[in-house]
């Protein structure tokens, strides 16, 4: 107990101290999933007596709760209850009129059939239940007389009941078929004892059977009953013992297929020769008891044995911090109940009105940065590297001592998080990455960050004196790291460039056109077919055996041959999943990083297999620029929701065999006219068809996934007839709300994170009668009714719409007058009497320098008011050069960084549309300036087929949307009606400290 203790204490503090690395890394967190349940979620039980696996694959807990009377403790009650690894069903058990039984007892028969101890304050029951029908029968014990006590133990293919009657115990043999005989053999207890029976302990062996009694001792039986001996201190090697005293079992359990034995008296562990009647010391079968407060062994249904829940690494997992000390204590408590399939890979126990699940394996995929989304790696040495996280920043991770460690950089003397970075690389001074600007390098020794700002690059590549990177629609650049200053290569404006390659002096840009390769001074774009996605290619690389390959937006890997300028598909997604970094090997073979998934092609260039998160991954979708082949073979991959570590040889695909069944339908039954709920395992079974009533035409269904350990990455979808797939998540239910009259074929299927179906989906046939007193005279008069109705509000509301945008229109023309008029005013009459006002003080012998200085701001402040009210030369010069001149006043003056695509869009709409839409603009604009504290921001205008879009986003703080001062805001109305008026769509969306993005629409 004193050991342990200490070893707890070192866990804890040692957890604490780690606390800050080890939620970063989950490579050891072999728990895969943990709930607790208790009375909010379907757990009824205070205390448990019983937690057994039926053969079905359901998990029964017995035992008693707490009647609450007027917020008090009333009384006991006993409870049964089943889990599906969801959910808790209450199963109904049998009605006493006299007395409610107060807790009740299950032991699991042989066939799956299990025995209840029905407890009463009075007296004791003996029931069995069929777990597949739900019935109960009582078992007649004999004489009909009321026993004190029932003891019930399995034996071979029969049971031994214990009757107990005041204080003499009787002992017998219950056989399958329910009946009992008296058992041939004496009962245990001589007539001098007087004490009331205590069994604790019944260990079966191969041809005998031993009782442990508290109050006597220790006996043995050969099978048919027969006595053999109670068993001495003499048989276990003890001399010099008092003769009253005598033996008890403190526990037992199975290891390598022997019953092993513990006594309260020794702390060595006993074996039983049967055919020598003796017992044998094994030295090496545990570790000594008192080094514990308490021996409790738990067995699961394979038959593997654990101890104490302290040496459970030798069962093939490990406990992490979720399983803290309370949680330990608790399992070693004689009161804690535990259960599970295989100790491997669950656990369940049951506390004081709570349920614990847990599921665990120990994983061959590795997770560091678990929910965060890895935008580049950097390999820095043998056991280190460098990982950049979308708006997070850098960490260091160590892949031996797998340490985390976030990497503190400075930028202009206040911390800096990177957030677009396409790669990472290094030389003996600098870490070299980029951000939305242009391209950074952070000091090794000081972690101080500096950058150009020239141009976004998206993707990167380097040598020993140059970083290569192309753009979105401008040039291929490089940049000098001696110098640091970026340098044109050539221009790239009609291409969107993805990734980059560099052979020799020849480059290959990925682009979302096709590949563009830039030799000897020449561009030429390649295609690899006539559709679009297949030529949007997204990563390039270079295989020393297979050559340049490039993965594409459609799941397409193709070869490219730059000395025939032509392409060879090699792969084809059957996801169509877009492929985004693609890895090899030290065999060569090619694993692809889609976003559905990581494939592995052989050297045909088949797929071998689809890795997911079933099989390990954090998420399946893997991010662009993240992926790593570390110098000792092992992948990174780093994915939206983490950063994946594995070595390619290790990782295998998980097989899942389990199956899909119904646990509980409930529906109107129109035969006997009442609600009706399914529970029967033997009767969902046989359900494969139901009728509903008409006038309740609603369809609870509930189902789990049995012979599964773990559910957490299982999904559920259904579908009618043969509509599409609706997914219901990982919840297993389905609510179908007053359906249409007819007949429905429905269809259920668990499904992995790739939508492969899991066991054997479930059918069923649904009918929906339709009312009887309706008939086609009705259905006309109603639609007519409807119609008129219809027809009426139809009218009603176009007139209110059409007078709210007729005065939304008045308004904004007034509007636009008056700021004309109002503009006009002070160019024309104030501006010309400033004129008039400085000619003449000029003309005066001696003037103020000062004074006219004065006069000169204030005419050209009057010019900016007049022209920010009315544009004068807004019809002349058009929206576009419009648009770009009020973005370049801005920079000027702004501490915001503005940039612009703006397609021609001049003579599209009518000069009264543009100038609203620039006024909307130049009103966002102006928000953006007042309000968003943002450090940059963009105007995208876009020339689409049938309509105009328009996009500003910026990077700045945000705000609540749903918030009524934003909603009930002057500006954000004036915004609305004026895209009401010119019948656009305007939409905004905006999320606090995540930056604002205003969207408007409008057709030509």
């Amino acid at each position: 107990m004193f050991y342990n203790k200490i070893f707890l204490i070192l866990f804890l503090i040692f957890s604490c101290c780690q606390k800050k690395v080890l939620a970063q890394y989950t490579s050891n967190k072999t728990i895969t999933s943990f709930k607790k349940y208790n009375e909010k979620n379907g757990y009824k039980v205070f205390s448990s007596s019983s937690l057994e696996f039926d053969n079905l694959g359901w998990l029964w807990v017995s035992g008693f709760n707490l009647e609450l009377v007027d917020e008090e403790i009333n009384s006991r009650t006993s409870i049964i209850q089943r889990f599906d690894g969801n959910r808790f069903y209450t199963v109904k058990t049998p009605f006493f009129a006299n007395e409610k039984p107060i807790d009740i007892k299950l032991i699991k028969r042989q066939d799956g059939h299990f025995y209840l101890i029905f407890r009463f304050k009075s007296n004791q029951l003996l029931y069995i239940l069929n777990p597949e029908t739900l019935v109960f029968k009582e078992i007649k014990l004999p004489d009909s007389k009321q026993y004190d006590h029932i003891d019930l133990f399995n034996f071979k293919n029969y049971s031994l009941v214990f009757l107990r009657k005041d204080k003499k115990t009787e002992i017998f043999k219950l056989n399958n078929d329910l009946q009992l005989s008296l058992f041939t053999n004496k009962p245990i207890f001589s007539k001098e004892n007087k004490s009331i029976s205590h069994f604790k302990y019944f260990i079966p062996f191969s041809n005998h059977f031993l009782i442990s009694e508290e109050r006597t001792g220790v006996y043995i039986y050969k099978e048919n009953g027969d006595f053999i001996k109670k068993v001495s201190f003499e048989d276990l090697g003890i001399k010099n013992k008092q003769e009253n005293r005598f033996l008890t079992v403190d526990n037992w359990f199975i290891k390598e297929n022997k019953v092993l034995v513990l006594f309260k008296e020794k702390n060595e562990v006993y074996s039983y020769n049967e055919d020598k009647n003796q017992w044998i010391i094994e030295k090496e079968s545990i570790k000594k008891k008192n080094r514990f407060e308490n021996n409790w062994f738990y067995t699961d249904t394979k038959g593997n044995t654990i101890e104490n829940f302290t040496d459970i690494e030798n069962f093939g997992f490990y406990f992490n911090n979720e399983l803290n000390k309370e949680t330990i204590d608790l399992l070693n408590k004689n009161y804690a109940n535990v259960s599970s399939r295989d100790f491997s890979k669950e656990l369940f126990f049951t506390g004081k009105g709570e349920f614990y699940q847990y599921n665990f394996e120990k994983p061959i995929v590795s997770t560091f940065l678990e929910n965060e989304s890895i935008r580049n790696l950097l390999q820095i040495n043998k056991e280190e590297i460098l990982v950049a996280c979308e708006g997070k920043g850098l960490y260091k991770i160590n892949l031996k001592t797998k340490d985390v460690e976030r990497l503190q950089v400075v930028f202009k003397d206040e911390k800096y998080i990177s957030v677009n970075g396409r790669a990472i690389f290094e030389d003996e001074n600098y870490y070299w990455t980029n951000n939305g600007k242009g391209i950074v390098w952070i000091d090794k020794k000081t972690k101080i960050i500096e950058e150009e700002v020239y141009y976004p690059p998206s993707t990167l590549i380097e040598d020993q004196n140059f970083i290569y990177y192309g753009t979105l629609k401008y040039k291929l650049l490089k940049f000098n790291k001696k110098t640091k200053k970026s340098i044109e290569i050539t221009e790239t404006t009609n291409f969107d460039v993805q990734g980059i390659l560099k052979i020799e002096n020849s480059f290959y840009l990925a682009c979302a056109e096709g590949l563009l390769v830039y030799k000897n001074g020449k561009k030429q774009l390649y295609k690899a077919t006539e559709k679009g996605n297949d030529n949007f290619f997204l990563s390039i690389t270079n295989h020393p055996k297979h050559g340049i390959l490039l993965g594409s937006h459609s799941g397409k890997l193709f070869q490219f041959n730059p000395q025939e300028n032509s392409f060879t598909l090699l792969y084809e997604d059957e996801l169509n999943a877009s492929i985004a970094t693609i890895l090899f090997d030290d065999s060569q073979q090619i694993w692809l990083n889609t976003f559905n998934g990581i494939v592995s092609l052989d050297e045909k260039y088949h797929q071998i297999s689809r890795f997911t998160t079933n099989d390990g991954l954090s998420f399946y979708e893997a991010n662009r620029y993240s992926a790593l082949k570390t110098n000792d073979g092992y992948f990174l991959v780093g994915t939206l929701q983490g950063l994946n570590y594995f070595h390619p040889k290790e990782i295998t695909k998980k097989k899942i065999n389990a199956n899909l069944k119904l646990t509980s339908t409930s529906y109107f039954d129109k035969r006997i006219k009442k609600e009706v709920q399914e529970t029967s395992p033997k009767t969902l079974e046989s359900i494969k068809s139901i009728s509903l009533s008409p006038e309740s035409k609603n369809l609870q269904l509930q189902f789990s996934l049995f012979g599964i350990y773990n559910t957490e990455k299982i999904k559920y979808r259904y579908k009618l007839n043969s509509d599409s797939w609706i997914d219901l998540g990982n919840i297993p239910e389905v609510r179908l709300l007053n359906l249409s009259t007819g007949n429905y074929k429905l269809q259920i299927e668990a499904v992995d994170s790739i939508n492969n179906t899991i066991g054997n989906p479930i059918f069923l046939s649904i009918t929906i009668d339709e009312f009887f007193y309706k008939s086609a005279w009705f259905y006309t008069l109603l639609f007519l009714v409807v119609m008129s109705l219809g027809v009426w509000y139809f009218f009603e509301q176009r007139k209110k719409y059409q007078l709210k945008e007729q005065f939304a229109s008045q308004i904004i023309n007034t509007q636009e007058n008056e700021r004309s008029r109002v503009a006009k005013e002070l160019h024309d009459s104030i501006g010309q009497r400033l004129l008039i006002l400085k000619k003449k003080i000029s003309l005066k012998e001696s003037f103020d320098n000062e004074e006219l200085k004065m006069i000169d701001d204030t005419i050209a402040e009057v010019r900016n008011i007049s022209h920010n009210l009315h544009p004068f030369q807004f019809e002349k010069i058009g929206l576009v050069t419009s648009l770009e001149n009020i973005l370049d006043e801005f920079q000027k003056s702004s501490e915001v960084f503005y940039s612009y695509k703006i397609d021609n869009i001049d003579g599209i709409l009518s000069k009264e549309k543009e100038l609203f839409i620039f006024r909307m603009v130049q009103e966002c604009i102006v928000n953006v300036e007042k309000h968003a504290n943002a450090t940059a921001c963009s105007l995208y205008v876009k020339n689409k087929k049938d309509r105009i879009e328009f996009l500003l986003k910026d990077n700045g703080k945000g705000f609540d949307i749903d918030n009524q001062v934003y909603k009930n805001g002057i500006g954000l109305k004036n915004l609305q009606e004026r895209a009401s008026y010119l019948n656009a769509f305007f939409d905004i969306k905006a999320l606090k400290n995540k930056g604002t993005e205003i969207k408007i629409k409008i057709r030509k």
